[in-house]
């Protein structure tokens, strides 16, 4: 089987260094034509050209002032030839005139540079300046202007005329000195566009190295870069993506380890009451019960089957209250209602410690929430108070502020450690896991309560001492307005 042809890698680096460099050769070869073809034309063709015209003006002015201009111009001659310059004077006939012949160098006295120049006769303008490329090895550069020699009538036309290669060389010389420059800024880019590029990778690659980090589940992977362009930009980023990573991965760790911890609290509740009752059924089955003892096999059969549907329940509600399935019907209800219901509930769970439940509550004090939610949570701390109590008073009070309800549960109980206070709203947390057996409790409850009053927008807290007793305090808010309690509500409350 014919493996796929890998395709070549061209790597992030590669990318960079070689549009950084096209775009920077491009820069330096227009930077290079516009200048040599600036200096070229813009200076030394002009140059020489505004030279050769200067000359033909002198001299113009020699013809125009003297009569006998031969010795004036044999002078001019000498600064003439130190420029290269040579001047032919002709007539319209197209006749070099003799007497001025001897200053055309020897090189332009040829048939074909002279038929160059009589073509320009009648078209020529005064500073105007041309090129003689074809008819001679050397191309001339040629200055132009009509002249009446002073005596003469007959106007005469001056050529000024220099050869280019000079200016080939000089041109020559200048776009050697332009070639190594551009030479030398290519270096000199090569390098700043390596280090550029370079750079650019490694930043690139160090990105690339923590996503394959956090890939691999190494969240606490950061990137140390103290770049301003986007890729530092890109690189804070990616730590802030990695900083919500490792907080969601720890959020998870510590889900799944309650959720483990659940299951095997919830196989340890189910278990033990389910053994229980199995072990009386097959007691009962095999006759090992006395008569005498039926009626005590059957009432603790009863009791865990009791805190079996509790448990349900309660495992029930949580499931509800964690996927925002519970609904509240709230309403404002008589805070002394509620408590003194709780208070009658629990009075023969109470009286068998010897301990007192008492109200303390306003008639008009106003409750809002949920009814039946309200009475659970309740419930759920008196029924802990009593549990954790041999002997005193549980106190049921209420009070409100502005904006608030506060409902306050005292015990004068074991009372719990600064530890255990900040657990005791876990789930299956038991703060004496002997008594919890002894009572059928679950865990669950005060775990309800917190659920339950934040699903209400309120608060629970817990202050205590050890040896003297807890208070638990449940803050509520108002609804937006005050109301007085509706007949329908205070008859639901008797009814209850």
């Amino acid at each position: 089987m014919r493996m796929p042809k890998q395709r070549f890698r061209f790597t992030f680096f590669q990318r960079q260094f070689l549009s950084h460099l096209l775009v920077a050769l491009l820069l330096l070869a227009l930077l290079g034509s516009a200048f040599t073809y600036f200096a070229k034309h813009r200076i030394i063709y002009k140059n020489k050209s505004e030279e050769l015209v200067g000359s033909t003006r002198a001299i113009a002015r020699i013809l125009q002032r003297e009569e006998n201009a031969g010795p004036a111009l044999a002078n001019f001659r000498i600064f003439l030839n130190e420029r290269k310059i040579s001047i032919v004077l002709m007539n319209r006939n197209g006749e070099v005139m003799e007497k001025d012949y001897s200053m055309l160098a020897q090189p332009l006295r040829n048939k074909q540079v002279i038929d160059s120049l009589r073509k320009q006769l009648w078209t020529v303008q005064n500073d105007q300046t041309f090129a003689i490329e074809k008819q001679t090895a050397d191309p001339l550069m040629v200055a132009a202007r009509t002249v009446k020699q002073k005596g003469k009538k007959e106007e005469i036309v001056l050529f000024a005329v220099s050869p280019i290669r000079g200016l080939n060389e000089t041109i020559t010389d200048m776009d050697r000195v332009i070639f190594y420059s551009m030479g030398a800024a290519l270096v000199l880019t090569l390098i700043v566009v390596f280090l550029l590029s370079r750079g650019m990778g490694r930043a690139v690659r160090t990105i690339r190295q923590a996503a394959g980090s956090i890939a691999e589940g190494q969240y606490d992977t950061r990137i140390a870069m103290t770049r301003t362009d986007e890729l530092g930009d890109l690189a804070r980023d990616f730590n802030a993506m990695a900083v919500q990573l490792q907080q969601s991965s720890d959020k998870l760790g510590i889900a799944e380890t309650r959720r483990r911890q659940f299951l095997s609290d919830v196989s340890h509740e189910l278990r033990t009451p389910l053994t229980s009752v199995r072990g009386i059924v097959e007691a009962l089955k095999t006759g090992i019960v006395t008569p005498e003892e039926r009626h005590k096999a059957y009432g603790i059969i009863e009791k865990e089957t009791i805190r079996l549907i509790r448990l349900i329940n309660e495992l029930l509600d949580i499931e509800k209250m964690q996927t925002g399935q519970i609904t509240l019907n709230k309403a404002d209800y008589r805070a002394k209602d509620i408590l003194e219901i709780v208070a009658e509930t629990l009075d023969v769970l109470a009286a068998q410690k010897n301990l007192k439940l008492l109200v303390e509550c306003t008639e008009q004090l106003v409750w809002h929430g949920d009814y039946d939610r309200l009475i659970q949570i309740a419930m759920n701390v008196v029924k802990n108070a009593i549990q954790f109590s041999d002997f005193g008073t549980i106190r049921l009070s209420a009070a409100e502020t502005d904006d608030r309800t506060v409902i306050e549960i005292s015990d004068e109980g074991m009372g719990i450690t600064p530890e255990e206070r900040e657990r005791i709203f876990d789930r299956f947390y038991k703060a004496d896991p002997s008594r919890s057996k002894e009572k059928g409790e679950t865990g669950l409850g005060l775990f309800i309560v917190k659920q339950l009053t934040e699903a209400h927008g309120g608060t629970v807290e817990a202050d205590s001492e050890p040896g003297i007793g807890t208070t638990f305090r449940l803050s509520f808010p108002k609804r937006a307005f005050d109301g007085d309690v509706t007949a329908g509500e205070s008859g639901r409350q008797a009814d209850a």
